[in-house]
């Protein structure tokens, strides 16, 4: 590519590898998006899509954290129940 726009001969080896990792870290989110708008929704309702996604992720993933932490403190005071009456007998 850089032949073609004939600046090949007049890049350093450092600034070819810089140019080369640009691309290779540009990829992703290009072909991601071509992706997305060839599956015939613009970005934009993608965004809208994803953030939807990810406050139900997080709304789950607090429910599930309440539980777990109410029956936590239940299997303590369980136990806490258990030794009490255990020293009293």
């Amino acid at each position: 590519m850089l032949a073609l726009l004939g600046i090949h001969q007049h890049l350093t080896a450092e600034q070819k590898q810089d140019i080369a990792s640009a691309a290779y870290h540009a990829t992703p989110g290009a072909v991601t998006a071509g992706g997305f708008r060839l599956a015939g929704l613009p970005l934009s309702d993608w965004l809208v899509l994803a953030s939807i996604a990810f406050v139900a992720l997080q709304a789950s993933y607090l429910i599930w954290k309440w539980r777990r932490d109410y029956l936590r403190a239940q299997t303590r005071q369980q136990l806490r129940d258990r030794t009490q009456r255990g020293g009293r007998t």
